[in-house]
């Protein structure tokens, strides 16, 4: 079985040589150091997973991670020497899938590179211009759009990840707190109301009237993606 593909995007050579020895052993680890070779390399060879840097050379990291998230949906794993909460979450909403204080402990970025994988099902394969369609549902990464018969909806990118999670696993009820955890990478407290936000306006957009009712609510086990819904449901 083929190890999953990391990329590390990072211009400190020691920190290059420390990942690769501590990630060999289970993802096959290559790295680059600089913004623009990384952008070339994730387009051109998407990796599974990317770990990268902010304070690159010739392109920063945040415009690697905005001018990838333009055309990949690929997990981004941000290294970040900034603490300040407001700059975390901005990098989050460009597209970053979750993120690491330097200095961090090898066995967390582990674990958090496993975790990423898992929820991407990722492993072994890259997936990130494949379109994902149950039914009538097309759901676009590249355009961050979503097909329901012929009317296209665009999404938030929130939006996209929730529905992106339900449709690969149809049928599977998601807890509220599971599912906000898995999209914005942070606890469920004090997350309900943006949840609900999220969640009614991807009903507007998918559950149609008199038609199918795709994303449903089931009292209070969760949400879940009904590929087969009855009209009403």
């Amino acid at each position: 079985m083929n190890k999953p593909r990391i990329l590390v995007i990072e211009d400190n050579q020691s920190l290059d040589d420390l990942l690769v020895e501590t990630l060999q052993e289970d993802f096959a680890v290559s790295y680059v150091q600089d913004g623009a070779t990384g952008i070339s390399q994730v387009l051109a060879d998407p990796p599974d997973l990317v770990i990268l840097d902010l304070m690159l050379p010739i392109v920063s990291g945040e415009s690697v991670l905005k001018t990838v998230r333009k055309t990949s949906t690929v997990p981004i794993l941000v290294l970040t020497a900034v603490q300040d909460k407001g700059k975390v979450v901005d990098l989050l909403e460009a597209g970053a899938n979750d993120y690491l204080t330097k200095p961090f402990d090898l066995d967390e970025l582990t674990a958090r590179i496993r975790v990423q994988l898992r929820t991407a099902n990722t492993a072994g394969r890259p997936v990130s211009q494949a379109t994902l369609q149950i039914g009538d549902i097309i759901l676009d990464p590249t355009a961050y759009t979503v097909q329901v018969g012929d009317q296209s909806f665009p999404l938030a990118k929130k939006e996209y990840a929730i529905l992106k999670l339900l449709m690969g696993h149809p049928q599977q009820v998601f807890p509220k707190a599971d599912l906000y955890t898995a999209v914005w990478h942070e606890p469920y407290i004090g997350g309900e109301n943006t949840l609900a936000v999220h969640l009614s306006n991807l009903r507007k957009k998918i559950n149609q009237p008199g038609g199918p009712q795709y994303i449903q609510s089931l009292g209070g086990l969760g949400v879940r993606f009904a590929p087969h819904a009855e009209a009403g449901q």
